[in-house]
């Protein structure tokens, strides 16, 4: 979990498991964050506590309100409904469009009474896909009875240690490089880690294989186009620019969109120009909050390119963006004038 400011009102997610673990309940929560699969579990967790089963139709509600701005009378209404059968009613609304939206004066003066009068005998879950912290005064109501909520993806080390667990509960070893890879392949997604791990486990359990190989990773898993990245820039460093888009080729083969290709390149070269900046790769762990060998591979590609060269290739990014959406140029081309460009003094 990204660490919380000094003195901040957010509670991470371990934080607010553990109050629910003591018992505690509160009238409102308000809930953002990158990792959707905490955030699931969360919502799963207090499910469990609070609405007794059988009762999970009259006791629990979610909505889903599209960030089109919630009515003020029907929030009422549902935190004014009292439990059937259950500890509380437990109403989860999903992106209500509060903390995305402008309010007027008077709105945010009546949205502020009524976060403020929820029922003891109810508990109002917010999950929202964007929060605008500057929202001060709605954050603050929420904040004075109930808890914020932020729930970040996870660091590398906590991951690896979830992925060592499961694969270990399983009688499956993996090497940390491997763990390293399948965190790369999945963008650091709880989600897709455990897709991915359940794909493995099977194929373990059929095969009989008890240790995983980056053989068997690259056959059964989404391919890492962040490795891939970085093998096509060594192969442009090294002046091999058919090397590259034999790269790209074989990740369009594998079904990887183009865009997300073109988005993960521009992070690189982006990552590329702070390494020449910083010049050692101390200094690029901890400003890129990189694993060791990620930075030492990037001060080792910087140094075969000027700064001039990085700077004109990040502008080339941004114009193969704009050339696809206009229709100048398709995809695929556009991608491969981007490797032949960067190749180029």
């Amino acid at each position: 979990m990204a660490k919380q400011e000094k003195n901040s009102n957010w509670n991470s997610f371990p934080t607010v498991i553990g109050e629910l673990k003591k018992g505690n309940r509160a009238q409102l929560y308000l809930v953002g964050g990158s990792e959707k699969y905490l955030i699931d579990k969360l919502i799963a967790s207090m499910k469990k506590m609070w609405v007794s089963p059988g009762a999970e139709s009259i006791d629990f509600y979610m909505k889903d309100a599209g960030n089109a701005r919630l009515d003020l009378q029907e929030f009422q209404s549902l935190c004014g409904t009292p439990p059937f059968m259950s500890a509380c009613r437990l109403t989860v609304i999903l992106n209500s469009g509060l903390w995305s939206s402008d309010l007027a004066a008077n709105e945010v003066e009546n949205w502020k009474k009524a976060l403020g009068s929820v029922p003891e005998f109810a508990t109002v879950v917010f999950v929202e896909e964007k929060i605008d912290k500057r929202k001060k005064q709605l954050v603050e109501a929420v904040s004075a009875s109930g808890m914020l909520v932020e729930v970040s993806l996870q660091d590398a080390d906590t991951l690896q240690r979830w992925i060592k667990t499961s694969f270990s509960l399983q009688g499956i070893s993996m090497s940390s490089e491997c763990m390293d890879s399948l965190i790369s392949r999945t963008d650091s997604s709880m989600r897709m880690i455990e897709n991915e791990t359940t794909k493995i486990v099977h194929y373990c359990k059929y095969t009989g294989t008890d240790r995983v190989d980056m053989d068997l990773l690259d056959r059964l898993c989404v391919p890492d186009v962040h490795a891939s990245v970085f093998n096509m820039i060594d192969a442009i460093a090294e002046k091999n620019v058919g090397r590259a888009i034999e790269i790209l080729n074989n990740l369009v083969t594998m079904k990887e969109p183009i865009p997300k290709i073109r988005l993960m390149f521009s992070r690189h070269v982006r990552h590329l120009i702070c390494a020449k900046e910083l010049g050692n790769a101390r200094g690029i762990e901890n400003t890129l909050k990189v694993k060791p060998f990620v930075a030492r591979k990037l001060v080792n590609q910087v140094s075969h390119f000027t700064m001039e060269q990085l700077e004109r290739q990040y502008f080339r990014c941004f114009d193969s963006d704009s050339d696809v959406k206009s229709g100048k140029m398709d995809d695929r081309t556009s991608m491969e004038v981007l490797l032949i460009g960067f190749a180029q003094p």
